[in-house]
């Protein structure tokens, strides 16, 4: 499977990293080109690629792990490519000062998913800080917990699968709302660093 990363920052080149070494191919991009990810792409090693948002998005499942301020302008050039695709959403509605964005009342994927009709979106590592998904994810006997949420059933079942594959423990939290609720930035299991002992 060839993964799409949309977003080149701390946690997408932190997933890049992890995917490739469990063996996936990785499609990752950013804004500046993939020109400016030639380094980063000669570093890692195999399995990695640079290319545009638009061919990352144009794959099976692709990670949207753009900064919250640049969600909508990233979307209305990539929707068209993600209708029946898997959207993993790692983003969080936090502004550049730190503070969080007014969201009227909505969670934040209800906004993705407003911004990507036809996408199948499933809610993921967005509750921990970047350099806890970059660092190994077994330690004190146990391996590091990475919370989802989704309203598709299916889409769950193969992120789960990711999610287990780079060396992390799955934990299914129900659908978009209760991820809302429960993992967005400021919710109770945001910024939690837990391991599972199973």
């Amino acid at each position: 499977m060839t993964i799409g990363i949309i977003g080149a920052g701390n946690i997408g080149k932190a997933l890049a990293k992890k995917l490739a070494i469990a063996g996936y191919q990785v499609e990752i991009s950013n804004r500046r080109g993939p020109g400016s990810l030639a380094s980063f792409v000669r570093e890692t090693g195999e399995n990695i690629t640079a290319v545009t948002a638009e061919e990352a998005a144009n794959n099976e499942v692709v990670i949207l792990a753009v900064r919250w301020v640049n969600v909508e302008e990233v979307l209305k050039k990539t929707a068209y490519a993600m209708v029946g695709k898997i959207v993993i959403d790692t983003t969080n509605p936090i502004l550049d000062d730190g503070s969080y964005a007014d969201l009227h009342g909505f969670g934040s994927s209800e906004i993705v998913s407003f911004l990507i009709p036809g996408a199948c979106l499933v809610k993921a590592f967005n509750a921990l800080r970047a350099e806890w998904i970059d660092d190994e994810p077994l330690f004190f006997g146990g391996r590091r917990v990475v919370f989802y949420s989704g309203d598709n059933p299916n889409s769950k079942i193969t992120v789960h699968r990711i999610i287990r594959d780079i060396g992390f423990s799955p934990v299914d939290i129900g659908d978009l709302d209760a991820g809302n609720d429960m993992q967005q930035a400021g919710k109770p299991l945001a910024l939690k660093n837990l391991i599972s002992l199973n």
